[in-house]
């Protein structure tokens, strides 16, 4: 029941409590004010306003989330009603998004939503996008809680946006090469259409300036120059282009190459990611005795010695990624895990979402969620879990399993699986894998960000580099140790609010005990009934 409902209930209760014929008048005026979720006048509004063939894709896309939504439903914390609340609902999302398509949807981002207090609503995502009454008949579906066709649908909606942009984009070449919008096209042509398309997004994420991308989509430039790895994208692109549009197929259609170039965006998520894992076995090589951590003097001795032309981040910019461990402020160390999983390692080549490094971590949390099926266990519940389907973990299990023990006993003696506490005892378990979470003052800022906001360059130069290393002795006793260390209660973020709802009651059996007897009576009936009518809400919603 949401806050709304129990204020009004409690104030109207407490005034009317010797009055239970009105009772019912105020189940009815406390319906009509929370609102009712009605999907098909989502869908409605989106044709009304989008035209049908819109609705139609979103319609049609909506069931392959909803199947990939429902173990996440099963494992979240979720409200009485089987729900999650909206902040939840952004973190499934976000799953969801990430393990399908590589997607990191903009709003949705994992740092933002552990800063509750700077995210837009659930329906943000759209904002801007859609016309407003689009948005606002999703309203009542997404302000308190979400189930999972509603937010399904969200997702769709998402979904259509980016298709839409990828047929802007392919338009576009279609354009520029005189291309039949129309007609046929052969399979050289649509060789060189795919190749100018994805080119077209990665010169967009580098910021280039239109006239110089000209240059290099004619061949006046080497797009190696930008991007390394263009063979090997191009052998990518081969290898979807021979399992949607084989050879023998002789000609094709815009539509088969605005399909193509679809799945081309939801698997190159995945394939980037080969770059990212090469990131970390670069940085593994560098470890001395602490996995997951690399001396500052090693990452820089490495970038300037060594060609790794990538390790050149500055101090100051690192510690704002949360990418610095500085226990010992002699020896700082880059936290690897966090380097990797930075904005600094994204690629925005969408409006709509940005091409990160993929956390491993994740991994291993959906294993524990398919073997807990809950969104908290108890300790030895958890330990149980950890020994049956994750890798043996890197620190002493005895230290572990005592943690685990200080997390429950900390709060309701359960682990929640999605919050702060859990996250960093993943991260000592496995560092190489698992990030450390972030602290109160992390940023987590693109370069660019950090630059306008700071004045500050994001990136040594080679000289400062030099400084750097000569200030700073690499004292091999001391990196001999290894001493990961626990964040005090103070430096971790707070875990989102999953589950207001015991919170709520709790509060107003506070306040009902300054009213009557009578009062509460009415408020007690007034519950009874505003919990009948959401059952009765639900099992209708089912039945759709």
């Amino acid at each position: 029941m949401s806050s709304f409902l129990i204020a009004v209930a409690l104030t109207l209760c407490i005034g009317h409590a010797d009055r239970p014929s009105e009772l019912s008048i105020l189940v009815s005026e406390l319906t009509e004010a929370e609102g009712t979720c009605d999907e098909q006048a989502i869908l409605q509004s989106i044709e009304d306003q989008m035209g049908v063939e819109r609705r139609q894709w979103i319609e049609s896309q909506s069931p392959g989330f909803e199947i990939s939504l429902h173990p996440l439903f099963k494992v979240l914390p979720r409200t009485p009603n089987g729900n999650l609340r909206p902040d939840v609902a952004k973190y499934a999302l976000h799953r969801v998004f990430v393990d399908a398509r590589g997607w990191f949807v903009k709003g949705l981002e994992e740092f933002n939503m552990r800063n509750a207090s700077s995210l837009p609503s659930l329906v943000g995502v759209l904002q801007g996008q859609v016309p407003s009454a689009v948005l606002e008949a999703f309203g009542p579906c997404v302000d308190q809680e979400v189930a999972v066709r509603p937010l399904a649908l969200l997702a769709a909606a998402l979904d259509e946006l980016v298709h839409r942009e990828v047929l802007q984009r392919t338009t576009n070449v279609f354009k520029s090469k005189r291309l039949p919008v129309f007609g046929n096209v052969d399979i050289k042509q649509m060789e060189e259409v795919l190749e100018q398309v994805m080119l077209g997004y990665i010169l967009d994420a580098g910021a280039i300036p239109a006239a110089e991308q000209d240059k290099y989509l004619s061949g006046e430039l080497d797009v190696m120059d930008k991007y390394p790895n263009w063979p090997e994208l191009r052998r990518f692109l081969r290898s979807i282009q021979e399992i949607l549009a084989p050879a023998k197929s002789g000609v094709l259609k815009f539509d088969d190459l605005a399909d193509i170039i679809k799945e081309l965006n939801e698997h190159y998520g995945h394939w980037q990611d080969g770059e990212c894992q090469i990131l970390s076995r670069e940085l593994q090589e560098l470890e001395d005795q602490c996995p997951g951590h690399v001396s500052l003097h090693r990452f820089y001795a490495a970038q300037l010695y060594h060609d790794k032309w990538q390790f050149s981040e500055s101090a100051e910019y690192l510690r704002s990624l949360g990418a610095l461990e500085e226990n010992d402020v002699q020896r700082p160390r880059l936290v690897s895990t966090n380097y990797v999983l930075g904005p600094n390692n994204c690629v925005s080549t969408s409006r709509f979402y940005s091409q990160c490094c993929l956390n491993r971590c994740d991994r291993h949390l959906s294993k524990l969620e398919r073997a807990l099926q809950a969104p908290e266990a108890s300790p030895k519940a958890l330990w149980a879990a950890v020994a049956a389907v994750l890798p043996q973990p890197e620190a002493a299990e005895g230290a572990l399993e005592t943690r685990l023990d200080r997390i429950a006993s900390a709060g309701n003696g359960k682990v929640a699986l999605h919050g702060h506490h859990f996250a960093e005892w993943l991260h000592h378990a496995y560092p190489r894998e698992c990030p450390a979470p972030h602290h109160a003052g992390v940023l987590g800022e693109l370069p660019e960000e950090y630059e306008s906001r700071t004045g500050l360059e994001p990136s040594l130069t080679t000289q400062k580099t030099k400084e750097y290393l000569e200030m700073s002795k690499l004292d091999s006793k001391g990196e001999g140790t290894c001493n990961i260390p626990w964040m005090s209660e103070s430096m971790l973020l707070p875990d989102l609010e999953w589950n207001e709802e015991p919170q709520q009651a709790r509060r107003l059996m506070e306040l009902g005990n300054m009213g009557s007897p009578a009062a509460l009576a009415g408020i007690g009936m007034v519950l009874a009934a505003l919990a009948g009518l959401q059952l009765a809400f639900k099992a209708r919603a089912e039945s759709i």
